[in-house]
């Protein structure tokens, strides 16, 4: 049996695995490295739904949804929700499919982690503008003559 992240998610048991095939199709669709793809899939959907639907779709996964927009649903549904948590997914899939190492993608979950919650405080502090960056104090500009 081929080595897979293995999850129970609504009931039943999913085994995801990037192949190398899988790896190569996303290179191809995004046209940069697949780990690249990867860190991006925490906050980009397109990339995201792309890595699920490689990382379900394997020869021998069995897997009932292989679909990776659907399975981004049955997650959501399931209780999965936020940027740490489907960013942990992608690095797990990644260190189970030979990109990262394990102690690489607990590295990668806690920083984002804390990126995401650094994030959190400065919005309840009111200090974010609505374009995501920090506020900082308007000073009038002056004319030099």
């Amino acid at each position: 049996m081929k080595k897979a992240l293995k999850l129970r998610v609504g009931g039943q048991d999913y085994r995801l695995r990037l192949t190398l095939g899988g790896q190569k199709r996303l290179k191809e669709r995004f046209a940069e490295e697949t780990l690249q793809t990867v860190l991006a899939a925490a906050g980009d959907s397109e990339c995201m739904a792309a890595l699920l639907g490689e990382a379900l779709d394997w020869e021998g996964s069995g897997n009932a949804v292989t679909d990776g927009e659907a399975f981004y649903d049955l997650l959501v549904d399931c209780g999965y929700a936020g940027q740490a948590a489907f960013g942990g997914l992608a690095f797990d899939i990644a260190a189970c499919s030979g990109l990262i190492s394990e102690a690489q993608a607990r590295t990668l979950k806690k920083t984002l982690t804390e990126a995401v919650d650094r994030a959190f405080q400065q919005v309840e502090a009111g200090g974010l503008s609505q374009d995501g960056e920090p506020e900082t104090e308007a000073r009038p500009m002056t004319a030099a003559n």
